[in-house]
């Protein structure tokens, strides 16, 4: 019954944002997406930017969803490695917590692997730490070093712990407390 439904209240929605003018971050990214088309297949809007775009900053790659991803190499789909443009993609796989909109910390981990189709990337791993002083950072390093897996697994999402540094040595006392009841 969900398969017949859902077409019918897709409509109705696509024709309530038309009658209303609005539109969700779905349908936004969708409308997107389907005018950018694919890396293979480039949409009119691909082909426009293709001219234009020259440099790509990615923030938080380590969130990106399937659906971003591929609006990304449909994006880059004809760029290659002697024509003056530039991906760039900062994230921190530790971090990835969008789960539950369909983020896929393994698609960072593609990209860092083997690149972004025909884009080779080369990985920088970055380790001081500007925020936190000494006692936290060694105490976060003791504390979840054993919490992560030993290497990184793309189809599972598993990122290995990356061991911080931290700028600030300053000493501190009990720089953190636990208090359990």
């Amino acid at each position: 019954a969900l398969f017949r439904l859902l077409p019918l209240a897709v409509s109705e929605l696509k024709r309530l944002f038309g009658e209303q003018g609005i539109a969700d971050h779905v349908e936004v990214a969708l409308s997107a997406g389907a005018a950018l088309g694919s890396a293979e297949n480039p949409g009119d809007v691909a082909l426009l930017l293709d001219y234009r775009v020259c440099h790509v900053l990615v923030d938080e790659m380590q969130d990106t969803s399937s659906a971003q991803y591929r609006m990304l190499e449909a994006l880059t789909g004809g760029w290659s490695r002697d024509d003056k443009r530039t991906l760039f993609c900062v994230g921190d796989p530790m971090q990835s917590i969008y789960l539950f909109r369909e983020a896929d910390v393994g698609l960072y981990l593609r990209v860092c692997q083997r690149g972004l189709d025909s884009l080779p990337m080369e990985r920088v791993l970055l380790h001081t730490n500007f925020r936190s002083v000494s006692p936290l950072v060694e105490w976060s390093n003791e504390t979840f070093a054993g919490l992560f897996p030993a290497s990184e697994d793309e189809v599972l999402g598993a990122v290995r712990f990356s061991a911080a540094s931290a700028f600030d040595c300053t000493e501190a006392e009990a720089p953190v407390s636990v208090h359990c009841f």
